[in-house]
Order: C-alpha cells, then sequence, then structure tokens
C-alpha cells in the first residue's frame, strides 16, 4: 500500500500522523511488555530476581515506562498533543479559559 502524501489534505495528514503516533506507541508498549516476560522468564532460570539485575544495570533500578499515547489535541494544532499525565500544556490550559471542556479536546 502506498500513500501519496502530496494528495492528502493538512486535516488528513493530521490525522494520519495522529493515528501513526497511537500505533507507534501501542507497538513499543507491546514490545517492551515481551521484553519484560523475557527478561522475568530468563531471570528465572539463573535463580535472580528481575529486582537484582535492574539494581545492577541501574542505581534506580525501576521499571519501563513507555509513553503514552496521546489523548487530547490542540484544536489550534491537532499535531499538538498531550498524554493528560504531568504538567498541563499551555494550550489546554488557554482552551479551558475560553470555555472548553476537556472532553472537547479529547482525541477521538
Amino acid at each position: 500500500m502506498t500513500i501519496q502524501l502530496n494528495e492528502l489534505t493538512l486535516e488528513q495528514l493530521t490525522e494520519l500522523r495522529l493515528s501513526i503516533d497511537k500505533e507507534i506507541a501501542s507497538r513499543k508498549t507491546n514490545e517492551a511488555n515481551a521484553l519484560v516476560q523475557l527478561v522475568q522468564q530468563r531471570a528465572a532460570q539463573l535463580g535472580v530476581s528481575v529486582e537484582d539485575l535492574l539494581s545492577i544495570a541501574s542505581k534506580k533500578g525501576g521499571q519501563f515506562k513507555p509513553t503514552g499515547v496521546a489523548k487530547y489535541a490542540n484544536p489550534s494544532n491537532p499535531a499538538d498533543t498531550w498524554t493528560g499525565k504531568g504538567r498541563k500544556p499551555l494550550w489546554f490550559i488557554a482552551a479551558l479559559e475560553e470555555g472548553k471542556s476537556a472532553e472537547e479536546l479529547e482525541i477521538r
């Protein structure tokens, strides 16, 4: 399947980009989860805990936390997105102050 990007409207390109970003995030999460299972299996075979392995690899230890999938989009620039976690972007705050609801800013 070949997509002729020069034949798409800006709106179609933006929607395509958001779809691609979602798919990439989903695949990263799936692959990270598969890696976690593989590490857990191998650690069990060696008789060590995953926590021990992580403490060796990093001073912090901890777990892999993939980047979240975008939940909200800037109405004036849909390519500008936010996952809904962490600090609210200025465009999100401004939209709320203009009377928009968070639901209106959600990516559908």
